[in-house]
């Protein structure tokens, strides 16, 4: 998908592209940092695929420093919370920088 990146995003619009990336894990990108810090929080992958798959917008979005859209997902399940900051390449993959 060559999709151009919006100037102005909404939340709800940053959803629905984080949705239709996500439906494919393939298109999660764990980037070093962020592995590391799930290691010493004992996030696993397949927890950090659910808040972006399931979660919801709770910061964001804004422009980083690279040029892509960045928010916040959170996600509470079975007694557990965790964030998780995405950046959408836009129309190709959600990179993840860290979760806490």
């Amino acid at each position: 998908m060559a999709e151009i990146i919006p100037l102005t995003l909404t939340a709800p619009l940053a959803l629905k592209m984080i949705k239709l990336l996500a439906a494919d894990t393939n298109n999660i990108v764990i980037v070093t940092h962020a592995r590391k810090r799930g290691r010493q929080r004992r996030i696993s992958r397949r927890q950090v695929e659910l808040c972006v798959q399931r979660g919801s917008i709770c910061e964001g979005p804004v422009m980083n420093a690279k040029g892509h859209w960045q928010v916040n997902m959170y996600r509470h399940a079975a007694g557990e919370e965790m964030e998780c900051v995405v950046a959408i390449d836009w129309g190709k993959s959600l990179v993840v920088i860290t979760v806490f």
